[in-house]
């Protein structure tokens, strides 16, 4: 058997982690794309910060916020730290929302969530790289950026999350 077959998607490996974030965090309910494709999750009781989920630049997601939840892997096979992969068209609709981000770092070898981050989508803003950019192929995106998660979390965060 191949790596690849037996390597989920990428996209796959974002819903697994996806679906792993709201069983871990009561305070989210999913959200369907029939309800809506620029976020995955609405805040359905206060979410403050705890040991599990670091907090930038916000004390709280208030009822009601739309959450984005992005995936990067702890480290890709380059041995570098893995990527948020944001969507312009996406992104501006948190904005315009004032929604929030949920990153989820994982372990690709069994999609553990080993640390997440809250940030709204605001603050995201300011830490991306400058400029979109696109992606041609199976997973063709106009207007994108990619930010590691290392400039959001701390590895010490990441590393001592393993579950």
């Amino acid at each position: 058997m191949s790596d690849t077959a037996s390597t989920p998607s990428s996209k796959r490996s974002g819903e697994l982690v996806e679906a792993e974030v709201v069983e871990l965090v009561p305070e989210l309910t999913y959200v369907s794309d029939r309800e809506a494709e620029w976020h995955d999750a609405r805040v359905t009781a206060l979410l403050e910060p705890s040991e599990d989920i670091t907090f930038c630049s916000i004390n709280l997601l208030a009822t009601g916020v739309p959450v984005e939840i992005k995936a990067a892997q702890f480290r890709l096979a380059s041995g570098r730290s893995g990527r948020f992969f944001i969507r312009q068209r996406q992104h501006q609709r948190l904005l315009n929302a004032n929604g929030a981000y949920l990153l989820a770092v994982y372990d690709p070898r069994g999609h553990h969530v080993l640390a997440m981050a809250v940030i709204p989508a605001s603050i995201l803003d300011e830490v991306l790289p400058d400029g979109w950019t696109e992606v041609h192929g199976d997973r063709a995106e106009r207007g994108y950026r990619q930010l590691a998660w290392s400039r959001v979390l701390d590895s010490e965060t990441v590393d001592g999350g393993s579950r």
